[in-house]
């Protein structure tokens, strides 16, 4: 029996042997592969983590931008602050992620190197300091200027440097991947060269071999297709003969936004998604790819696909509008045999981009707007203002009353051309060059409208937007010499004689404006040193001026929504000025940008309380005017608190005549109302 199981075991030794090494080698491969695949998924979890810090950081600086620039605009913040939560929380939570990864436990979890634990420790103390000027802000929902300013100042400070960070991070990673994947590639080669030695050995001695050999190549061909179905980034190989690969990843076609085979040619693809001068340059850049004595990094330096537009073509689906082609060279004895292509969609970058720039020109414009107000005399800023917004308000009214008629639209071109190359004049000796270069944008719309002689309506509707614009830009700098005015009036106001009658007037023109909902901006302009007055005539101004304020607001500035249809600023302006002659006379205006007095709607009013029609209209435009001093007539159908009552004007008129003042009121419909009070110097 002994005899008869050594005989066994002898006839059977290899065969057990073979059995034996395959079990072992199966084994080995078995937990090398699951040992492979936790680090590839360890390794592209952290390179995908490293890679959006930089979108995080690039989305949080936007929303602190987005968030100061609503803040200064008054506008609804909510969402920038929505916004700027989920980019630092995101942020945050990957840059946890990346330490604790860092840091290694488990059986398949391998510490960071010093250069990558380096890196990781940079980018936390780049952005401490961000993290910790946006923690205050994400849940305020009424963040003070202050923090957002000290915010915004860190970020844009070194959301670069970040980027920078994030990138080197990213780019170690993968080179330690790469390492990482050369080093497992070895020990696999070896331990499928043991496999394939005892694969032969079986082969010659059982047929079983044969069919294990074809389940492990079905294995890995599906392995391949998985991973080809599960990259978002397109991949494929380029033959030397210009055509794509037989496998590619599923997202090509999507990216390209058209149907793609194996074996199709990618020089007629470009042509469809490029414009002719990219695909040409495209076209020479791929025939200097196969020439190997051409150095990688110089490739790289001049792909001309690194950033590509797509044009839109009828019959693409709907797809990226911006794509990154890289390029890798797949060389075999010493020549390049093929290309690797890696397509990315970098739409959603080119927009921050975009975006950013917007900001920050817009940004650049401000401090522009600022640095040349002071540079000039504030006085002649607000002229030019006053008067630019005179001439955009009369190009509005014109747009609206002009006939439908070839001649009108021409004579009206040529109006709109002079006035927006005056205030482009005026623009450039003060040094307001942004509101110059949008008024040359302006002209270069007009300049051929004027050479025209088929002009339509439609022709016009352009010229409104261009007003709007061109409004926009002169609104900027309106605020930027308020708040130097503010500071002006600050120097001098707590010593000015008149300077308690000031604080009176603006805060009952806010009332009234606040009462009334509308809003208004109060300009005064006392002389630095008051002259000398009788308690008298101090007496009557300080009843008069409130009265004439009181009746700027609440009979002359529109509300919003019919200010912003007359194509004006939503905020009106009441100004006031005091200024005394040479002669010794004393002259006291106030006046308002709104409405102005319609001698139409006098008429209309006068009819209403009973007045003769041939009586009504009999009557000039200057006793029309004079009837707004009746007493009891008023515009208003409803009175209210602060008018209706007609005994506003009538009460000036009444204060006037006893200080012995000449009273003049000059308007103009939709533009200005202006009152003023000429007081002789006394004998």
């Amino acid at each position: 029996m002994e005899k008869r199981t050594h005989g066994w075991l002898g006839k059977y030794k290899e065969l057990l042997a073979a059995i034996t090494l395959f079990l072992v080698l199966d084994l080995g491969v078995l937990v090398f592969n699951t040992f492979t695949s936790h680090l590839i998924e360890r390794d592209t979890a952290l390179i995908n983590t490293a890679g959006e810090l930089r979108v995080y950081s690039q989305q949080l600086t936007k929303s602190l931008l987005t968030l100061r620039q609503e803040m200064q605009a008054s506008e609804p913040i909510q969402s920038s602050l929505a916004e700027l939560g989920e980019a630092h929380a995101a942020f945050t939570s990957a840059l946890g992620q990346l330490r604790q990864a860092g840091q290694g436990s488990g059986l398949w979890r391998a510490p960071m190197d010093s250069s990558g634990q380096e890196l990781l420790t940079q980018l936390d103390d780049y952005w401490g300091p961000i993290g910790e000027a946006a923690a205050p802000l994400l849940d305020n929902q009424h963040p003070a200027a202050m923090d957002v300013d000290g915010a915004v100042t860190k970020a844009v400070s070194r959301n670069v440097r970040l980027m920078q960070l994030a990138d080197d991070l990213t780019r170690h990673l993968e080179e330690q991947a790469v390492s990482r994947a050369a080093w497992l590639r070895y020990i696999q080669v070896g331990a499928i060269l043991l496999a394939t030695l005892n694969f032969i050995f079986i082969v010659f001695k059982f047929i079983r071999r044969l069919l294990e050999s074809d389940r492990q190549a079905e294995s890995a061909r599906r392995e391949t297709r998985d991973i080809l179905d599960t990259v978002r980034e397109g991949l494929f190989l380029l033959g030397r003969d210009g055509r794509i690969g037989r496998q590619f990843s599923r997202s090509l076609p999507s990216l390209f936004g058209l149907p793609l085979q194996g074996g199709q040619p990618l020089e007629p693809l470009l042509q469809e998604l490029l414009e002719e001068e990219q695909h040409e340059a495209a076209r020479d850049y791929m025939d200097l790819l196969f020439n190997r004595k051409v150095k990688p990094a110089l490739l790289e330096e001049l792909n001309p696909l690194r950033e590509v537009a797509l044009k839109t073509q009828e019959g693409r689906r709907k797809g990226p509008s911006h794509l990154a082609f890289e390029f890798t060279q797949v060389q075999e004895n010493g020549e390049v045999s093929a290309l690797l292509v890696t397509v990315t969609d970098i739409s959603r970058q080119m927009q921050l981009a975009r975006e950013l720039a917007v900001t920050e020109a817009r940004a650049g414009s401000e401090v522009e707007s600022l640095l040349a107000v002071l540079d000039q005399d504030p006085e002649q800023v607000r002229d030019f203002l006053q008067a630019g917004d005179t001439r955009l308000n009369l190009v509005n009214q014109a747009l609206q009353d002009v006939k439908p008629d070839t001649r009108a639209y021409a004579e009206l071109i040529n109006q709109v051309f002079r006035g927006v190359h005056s205030i482009k004049g005026e623009a450039g000796a003060l040094g307001l060059m942004d509101i110059s270069a949008q008024a040359h944008q302006f002209e270069d719309l007009l300049t051929p409208l004027r050479r025209r002689h088929d002009l339509t309506g439609d022709d016009l509707i352009p010229i409104a937007f261009q007003v709007g614009e061109l409004r926009e830009k002169l609104a900027r700098v309106q605020t930027v010499l308020a708040r130097v005015n503010r500071q002006r009036q600050t120097e001098v106001g707590a010593s000015h004689p008149f300077a308690e009658l000031k604080k009176q007037i603006e805060h009952l023109a806010l009332k009234v404006a606040e009462d009334l909902n509308k809003k208004v901006r109060i300009e005064v302009d006392f002389p630095s040193q008051a002259p000398d007055l009788d308690e008298r005539l101090l007496r009557n101004l300080r009843e008069m001026l409130p009265q004439l304020v009181r009746n700027a607001v609440a009979h002359g500035i529109e509300a919003e929504e019919e200010r912003l249809q007359a194509g004006k600023f939503p905020e009106g302006t009441v100004r006031v000025e005091f200024l005394p002659a040479a002669d010794g006379s004393l002259s006291l205006s106030v006046r308002d940008d709104g409405r102005g007095i319609s001698c139409a709607r006098i008429r209309a009013r006068l009819l209403e309380l009973g007045h003769t029609p041939e009586r009504v209209q009999a009557m000039s435009e200057k006793e029309l005017l004079a009837c707004l001093f009746t007493p009891g007539f008023s515009l208003l159908e409803k009175a209210h608190e602060h008018a209706g009552r007609g005994v506003g004007l009538d009460l000036i008129r009444d204060m006037a005549a006893r200080a012995g003042a000449r009273l003049r009121l000059s308007t103009l419909p939709n533009t200005y109302t202006q009152f003023t009070l000429q007081f002789q110097p006394a004998p």
